[in-house]
């Protein structure tokens, strides 16, 4: 009976695998993790996600369904070149019950933990890509503002952005604490190479907020007759839910706007100058 020579089969299982590990350990072949199939949604103490665009983040009050996802996320090889893509990121930003505090990006085919990139298998991230953006379209969806938004002015297709002046505003940071500011700002008719004029030939102009408010409390405007004379008087203008009636010839507009201070989200009241040209 012939022997079976057994031992060469082994030694050449074994360069294999040596030769596969070092392949891995230089990047030519992917290893694959799972870094977060452990996850456990009860250890997620705040959870928030950041869209860019358009630059909102909204707070996931539920992280049941966050933590299912993250748990399929499967990375591969490290590769920072996710710097040299365009596209929406969406960035999820979690306090752990032991006091840990990660971002996680998702940037398809990319996922970046706590700014080191991965390559990663593409369907679990495109599904929280499609996740963040659910929640960001959801009626009355919680979106943080830790500063006042932005505001821009729309008349006859153009738009102009409205200079922010005095504000005061309260956010929470991610351990619960209340942060408030407090900002004063020059007066409007003291600002005029700060504002860029717009010129239209409607009589009405949209306010269009990054983020609405809860309501518009007054606004007010100036003739430009009376540029860098803080001291002249206001009028009144009249608004219509987003939009305000305009004066003929050149005004000063001011906008004082209010957002309520809710779930943790931020908010306070913010003022706002821009400057039109009716004719």
């Amino acid at each position: 009976m012939k022997k079976r020579i057994w031992i060469p089969a082994v030694f050449c299982l074994l360069l294999s695998c040596i030769a596969v590990f070092a392949a891995v350990r230089n990047g030519r072949v992917p290893s694959v993790q799972r870094p977060y199939r452990d996850l456990r949604a009860s250890e997620i103490t705040f959870a928030a996600v950041r869209l860019t665009p358009p630059d909102k983040t909204v707070r996931i009050v539920e992280c049941r369904e966050l933590a299912d996802y993250l748990k399929e996320v499967v990375i591969y090889q490290r590769d920072n070149s996710y710097k040299e893509y365009s596209g929406q990121a969406v960035t999820f930003m979690l306090t752990l019950e032991d006091g840990t505090q990660t971002e996680i990006m998702a940037y398809n085919p990319f996922l970046v933990i706590d700014g080191v990139g991965y390559k990663t298998k593409y369907e679990p991230c495109e599904a929280l890509s499609n996740y963040a953006n659910r929640l960001l379209n959801e009626e009355n969806a919680p979106v943080i503002l830790d500063e006042p938004p932005a505001l821009a002015v729309v008349s006859a297709e153009t738009s102009a952005g409205a200079l922010l002046g005095t504000y005061s505003w309260q956010s929470s940071s991610h351990d619960g604490e209340v942060l408030g500011m407090e900002a004063d700002s020059a007066h409007p008719l003291d600002c005029r190479e700060q504002m860029v004029c717009l010129d239209t030939t409607e009589e009405t102009a949209l306010l269009q907020f990054q983020e609405p408010p809860d309501g518009v409390v007054n606004v007010r405007c100036w003739s430009d007759a009376h540029w860098f004379k803080p001291s002249a008087e206001s009028e009144a203008v009249t608004v219509r839910g987003d939009e305000i009636q305009l004066k003929k010839g050149g005004y000063i507009y001011e906008v004082l706007a209010e957002w309520e201070t809710k779930g943790g989200c931020g908010g306070g009241t913010a003022s706002y100058s821009f400057y039109i040209k009716y004719e």
